[in-house]
């Protein structure tokens, strides 16, 4: 995949060993006794430096293939967004783009669920809770900012765009606090050679209103027929209408 070298498919011949590294994650892998020893460092490696010590290595046994394939993935959990001063008037739509961080797949052989050998996490999240203290969930937080165009964005090879929309369908202005997003039902499609999630459309009609939040291909951001680079982990019908709107402060004030 073009500018995203660590992720594709690599032919590692037995005994060898091949780095992946970009500022301060560093996986190493070598091929040995029919399966694989995998170090993963918090620092910037290089083939030139790589040390041969793999004391602290895990090793996965998988038989003869000397293939690894390396797939991106979206987090397990939901991600939590913390508007930066994000305001939207009654019947207006906003529309911004965030910068979602990517985990790594790895299969042995084949790009296939029963292949996988582990998933890791290169870029380090901070752990939070979205929600009443007796009816939350836990989640990541999402400590980036947003952009109003995806060409602003300069991502990292472990980050996708994530485009969203919110409707306010409500009298009164709303300031964006904290938006849960439901990565597990987000597609990662492959636009332009860089990584797209799924837009999240929300529609804000009050707080003792059912509101809704979709997870959508939309030609705007996809293009007409775009690659489907991962599907989503989980999609199901309560998960695509729980949105939670405890993420929305309502500036509207009733008049005397």
């Amino acid at each position: 995949m073009a500018g995203i070298p660590i992720f594709g498919k690599h032919l590692i011949p037995d005994g060898e060993s091949a780095v992946f590294s970009h500022k301060n994650f560093s996986l190493v892998v070598k091929r040995e006794n029919d399966g694989w020893l995998f170090l993963q460092q918090n620092k910037k490696i290089s083939a030139k430096n790589l040390t041969s010590d793999f004391s602290d290595a895990e090793f996965f046994k998988t038989g003869k293939s000397n293939t690894l394939h390396f797939l991106p993935a979206l987090p397990e959990i939901p991600l939590v967004f913390k508007g930066d001063n994000l305001h939207i008037t009654s019947g207006q739509k906003l529309t911004f783009f965030l910068k979602l961080p990517l985990n790594i797949q790895v299969c042995f052989s084949k790009p296939q669920p029963e292949n996988m050998i582990k998933e890791i996490s290169p870029v380090k999240l901070t752990n939070t809770w979205f929600g009443e203290p007796h009816d939350g969930e836990p989640a990541f937080a999402l400590n980036t900012g947003s952009w109003q165009s995806p060409d602003e964005l300069d991502l990292s090879p472990f980050e996708a765009i994530c485009p969203v929309t919110i409707h306010n369908n409500f009298a009164g202005v709303l300031e964006v606090e904290r938006l849960i997003i439901r990565v597990e039902n987000m597609t990662l499609y492959k636009v332009a050679g860089r990584l797209t999630t799924s837009l999240l459309a929300v529609e804000y009609k009050g707080k003792t209103i059912n509101s809704s939040a979709k997870y959508n291909y939309s030609k705007a951001f996809h293009g007409e027929k775009p690659e489907v680079v991962v599907k989503p982990r989980t999609v199901t019908e309560n998960n695509l209408k729980k949105i939670n709107f405890f993420f929305i402060k309502n500036l509207y004030r009733q008049e005397s």
